[in-house]
């Protein structure tokens, strides 16, 4: 059967320019789940989707639609349960929506899958609310004080932001504070402190404190 992965994790703004169609943008529904109630913003899930002559399909009818029971068939014996009103779509059985926005994620994500999670949630800043972060992501190492010339690196120094979907700015330190404002790709901010897991930032180069990133996104200087 010719089936391909049309598309498995899908950003929170995918998400909602598919949910406007049809609703504020032209075109038909395609899809009844805002930001964060799709299980594919959180990599569970998956769209297989007929590719033929170099073509995508997603025809039902006749001996393809014996092909898209089967798909279901064998997704079921390994752990995929498929949707009735959306043939593509399987997603890990067993795992419930609410339980994901509050941060409940299956036990066997791995790094990259975590890191993914993590940089989709740090670049959502829409309604609805984004879950919280996975308990699994890295924290970056502290620095080592007699790095730099045995030297402790000073406050001041430049960092950039290296999420690539653009880095929340908060109030404060934690995903309890609002967001200010999203720091694109390559932005650089001067390094005023840490709390925790968070940088102190200033976007201005004058000393004063603009806003709080997480330090996953930052990269420090060599």
């Amino acid at each position: 059967m010719p089936f391909r992965l049309f598309e498995g994790f899908r950003s929170p703004q995918r998400q909602q320019h598919l949910y406007s169609q049809g609703r504020t943008r032209p075109g038909s529904i395609v899809s009844r789940a805002r930001p964060w109630q799709s299980f594919h913003q959180y990599g569970v899930a998956g769209d297989f989707v007929l590719y033929e002559r170099g073509r995508w399909s997603w025809d039902t009818t006749g001996e393809r639609g014996e092909w898209w029971d089967r798909l279901h068939v064998l997704g079921r014996e390994v752990g995929l349960k498929p949707l009735s009103f959306e043939k593509p779509h399987l997603q890990i059985d067993g795992l419930a929506r609410v339980r994901l926005q509050a941060g409940i994620y299956p036990p066997a994500g791995d790094d990259g899958w975590a890191q993914n999670l993590a940089s989709a949630i740090e670049s959502w800043t829409g309604d609805p609310a984004s879950p919280p972060f996975p308990q699994s992501v890295q924290d970056r190492p502290p620095l080592d004080p007699g790095a730099n010339g045995g030297a402790p690196l000073a406050e001041g120094d430049v960092y950039q932001v290296v999420a690539r979907r653009g880095l929340r700015l908060r109030a404060g330190p934690g995903t309890e504070f609002e967001v200010i404002d999203v720091l694109p790709y390559g932005r650089t901010v001067g390094h005023l402190g840490e709390s925790d897991s968070w940088v102190r930032v200033d976007l201005e180069g004058d000393g004063a404190a603009d806003g709080f990133c997480h330090a996953a996104y930052l990269q420090g200087p060599s």
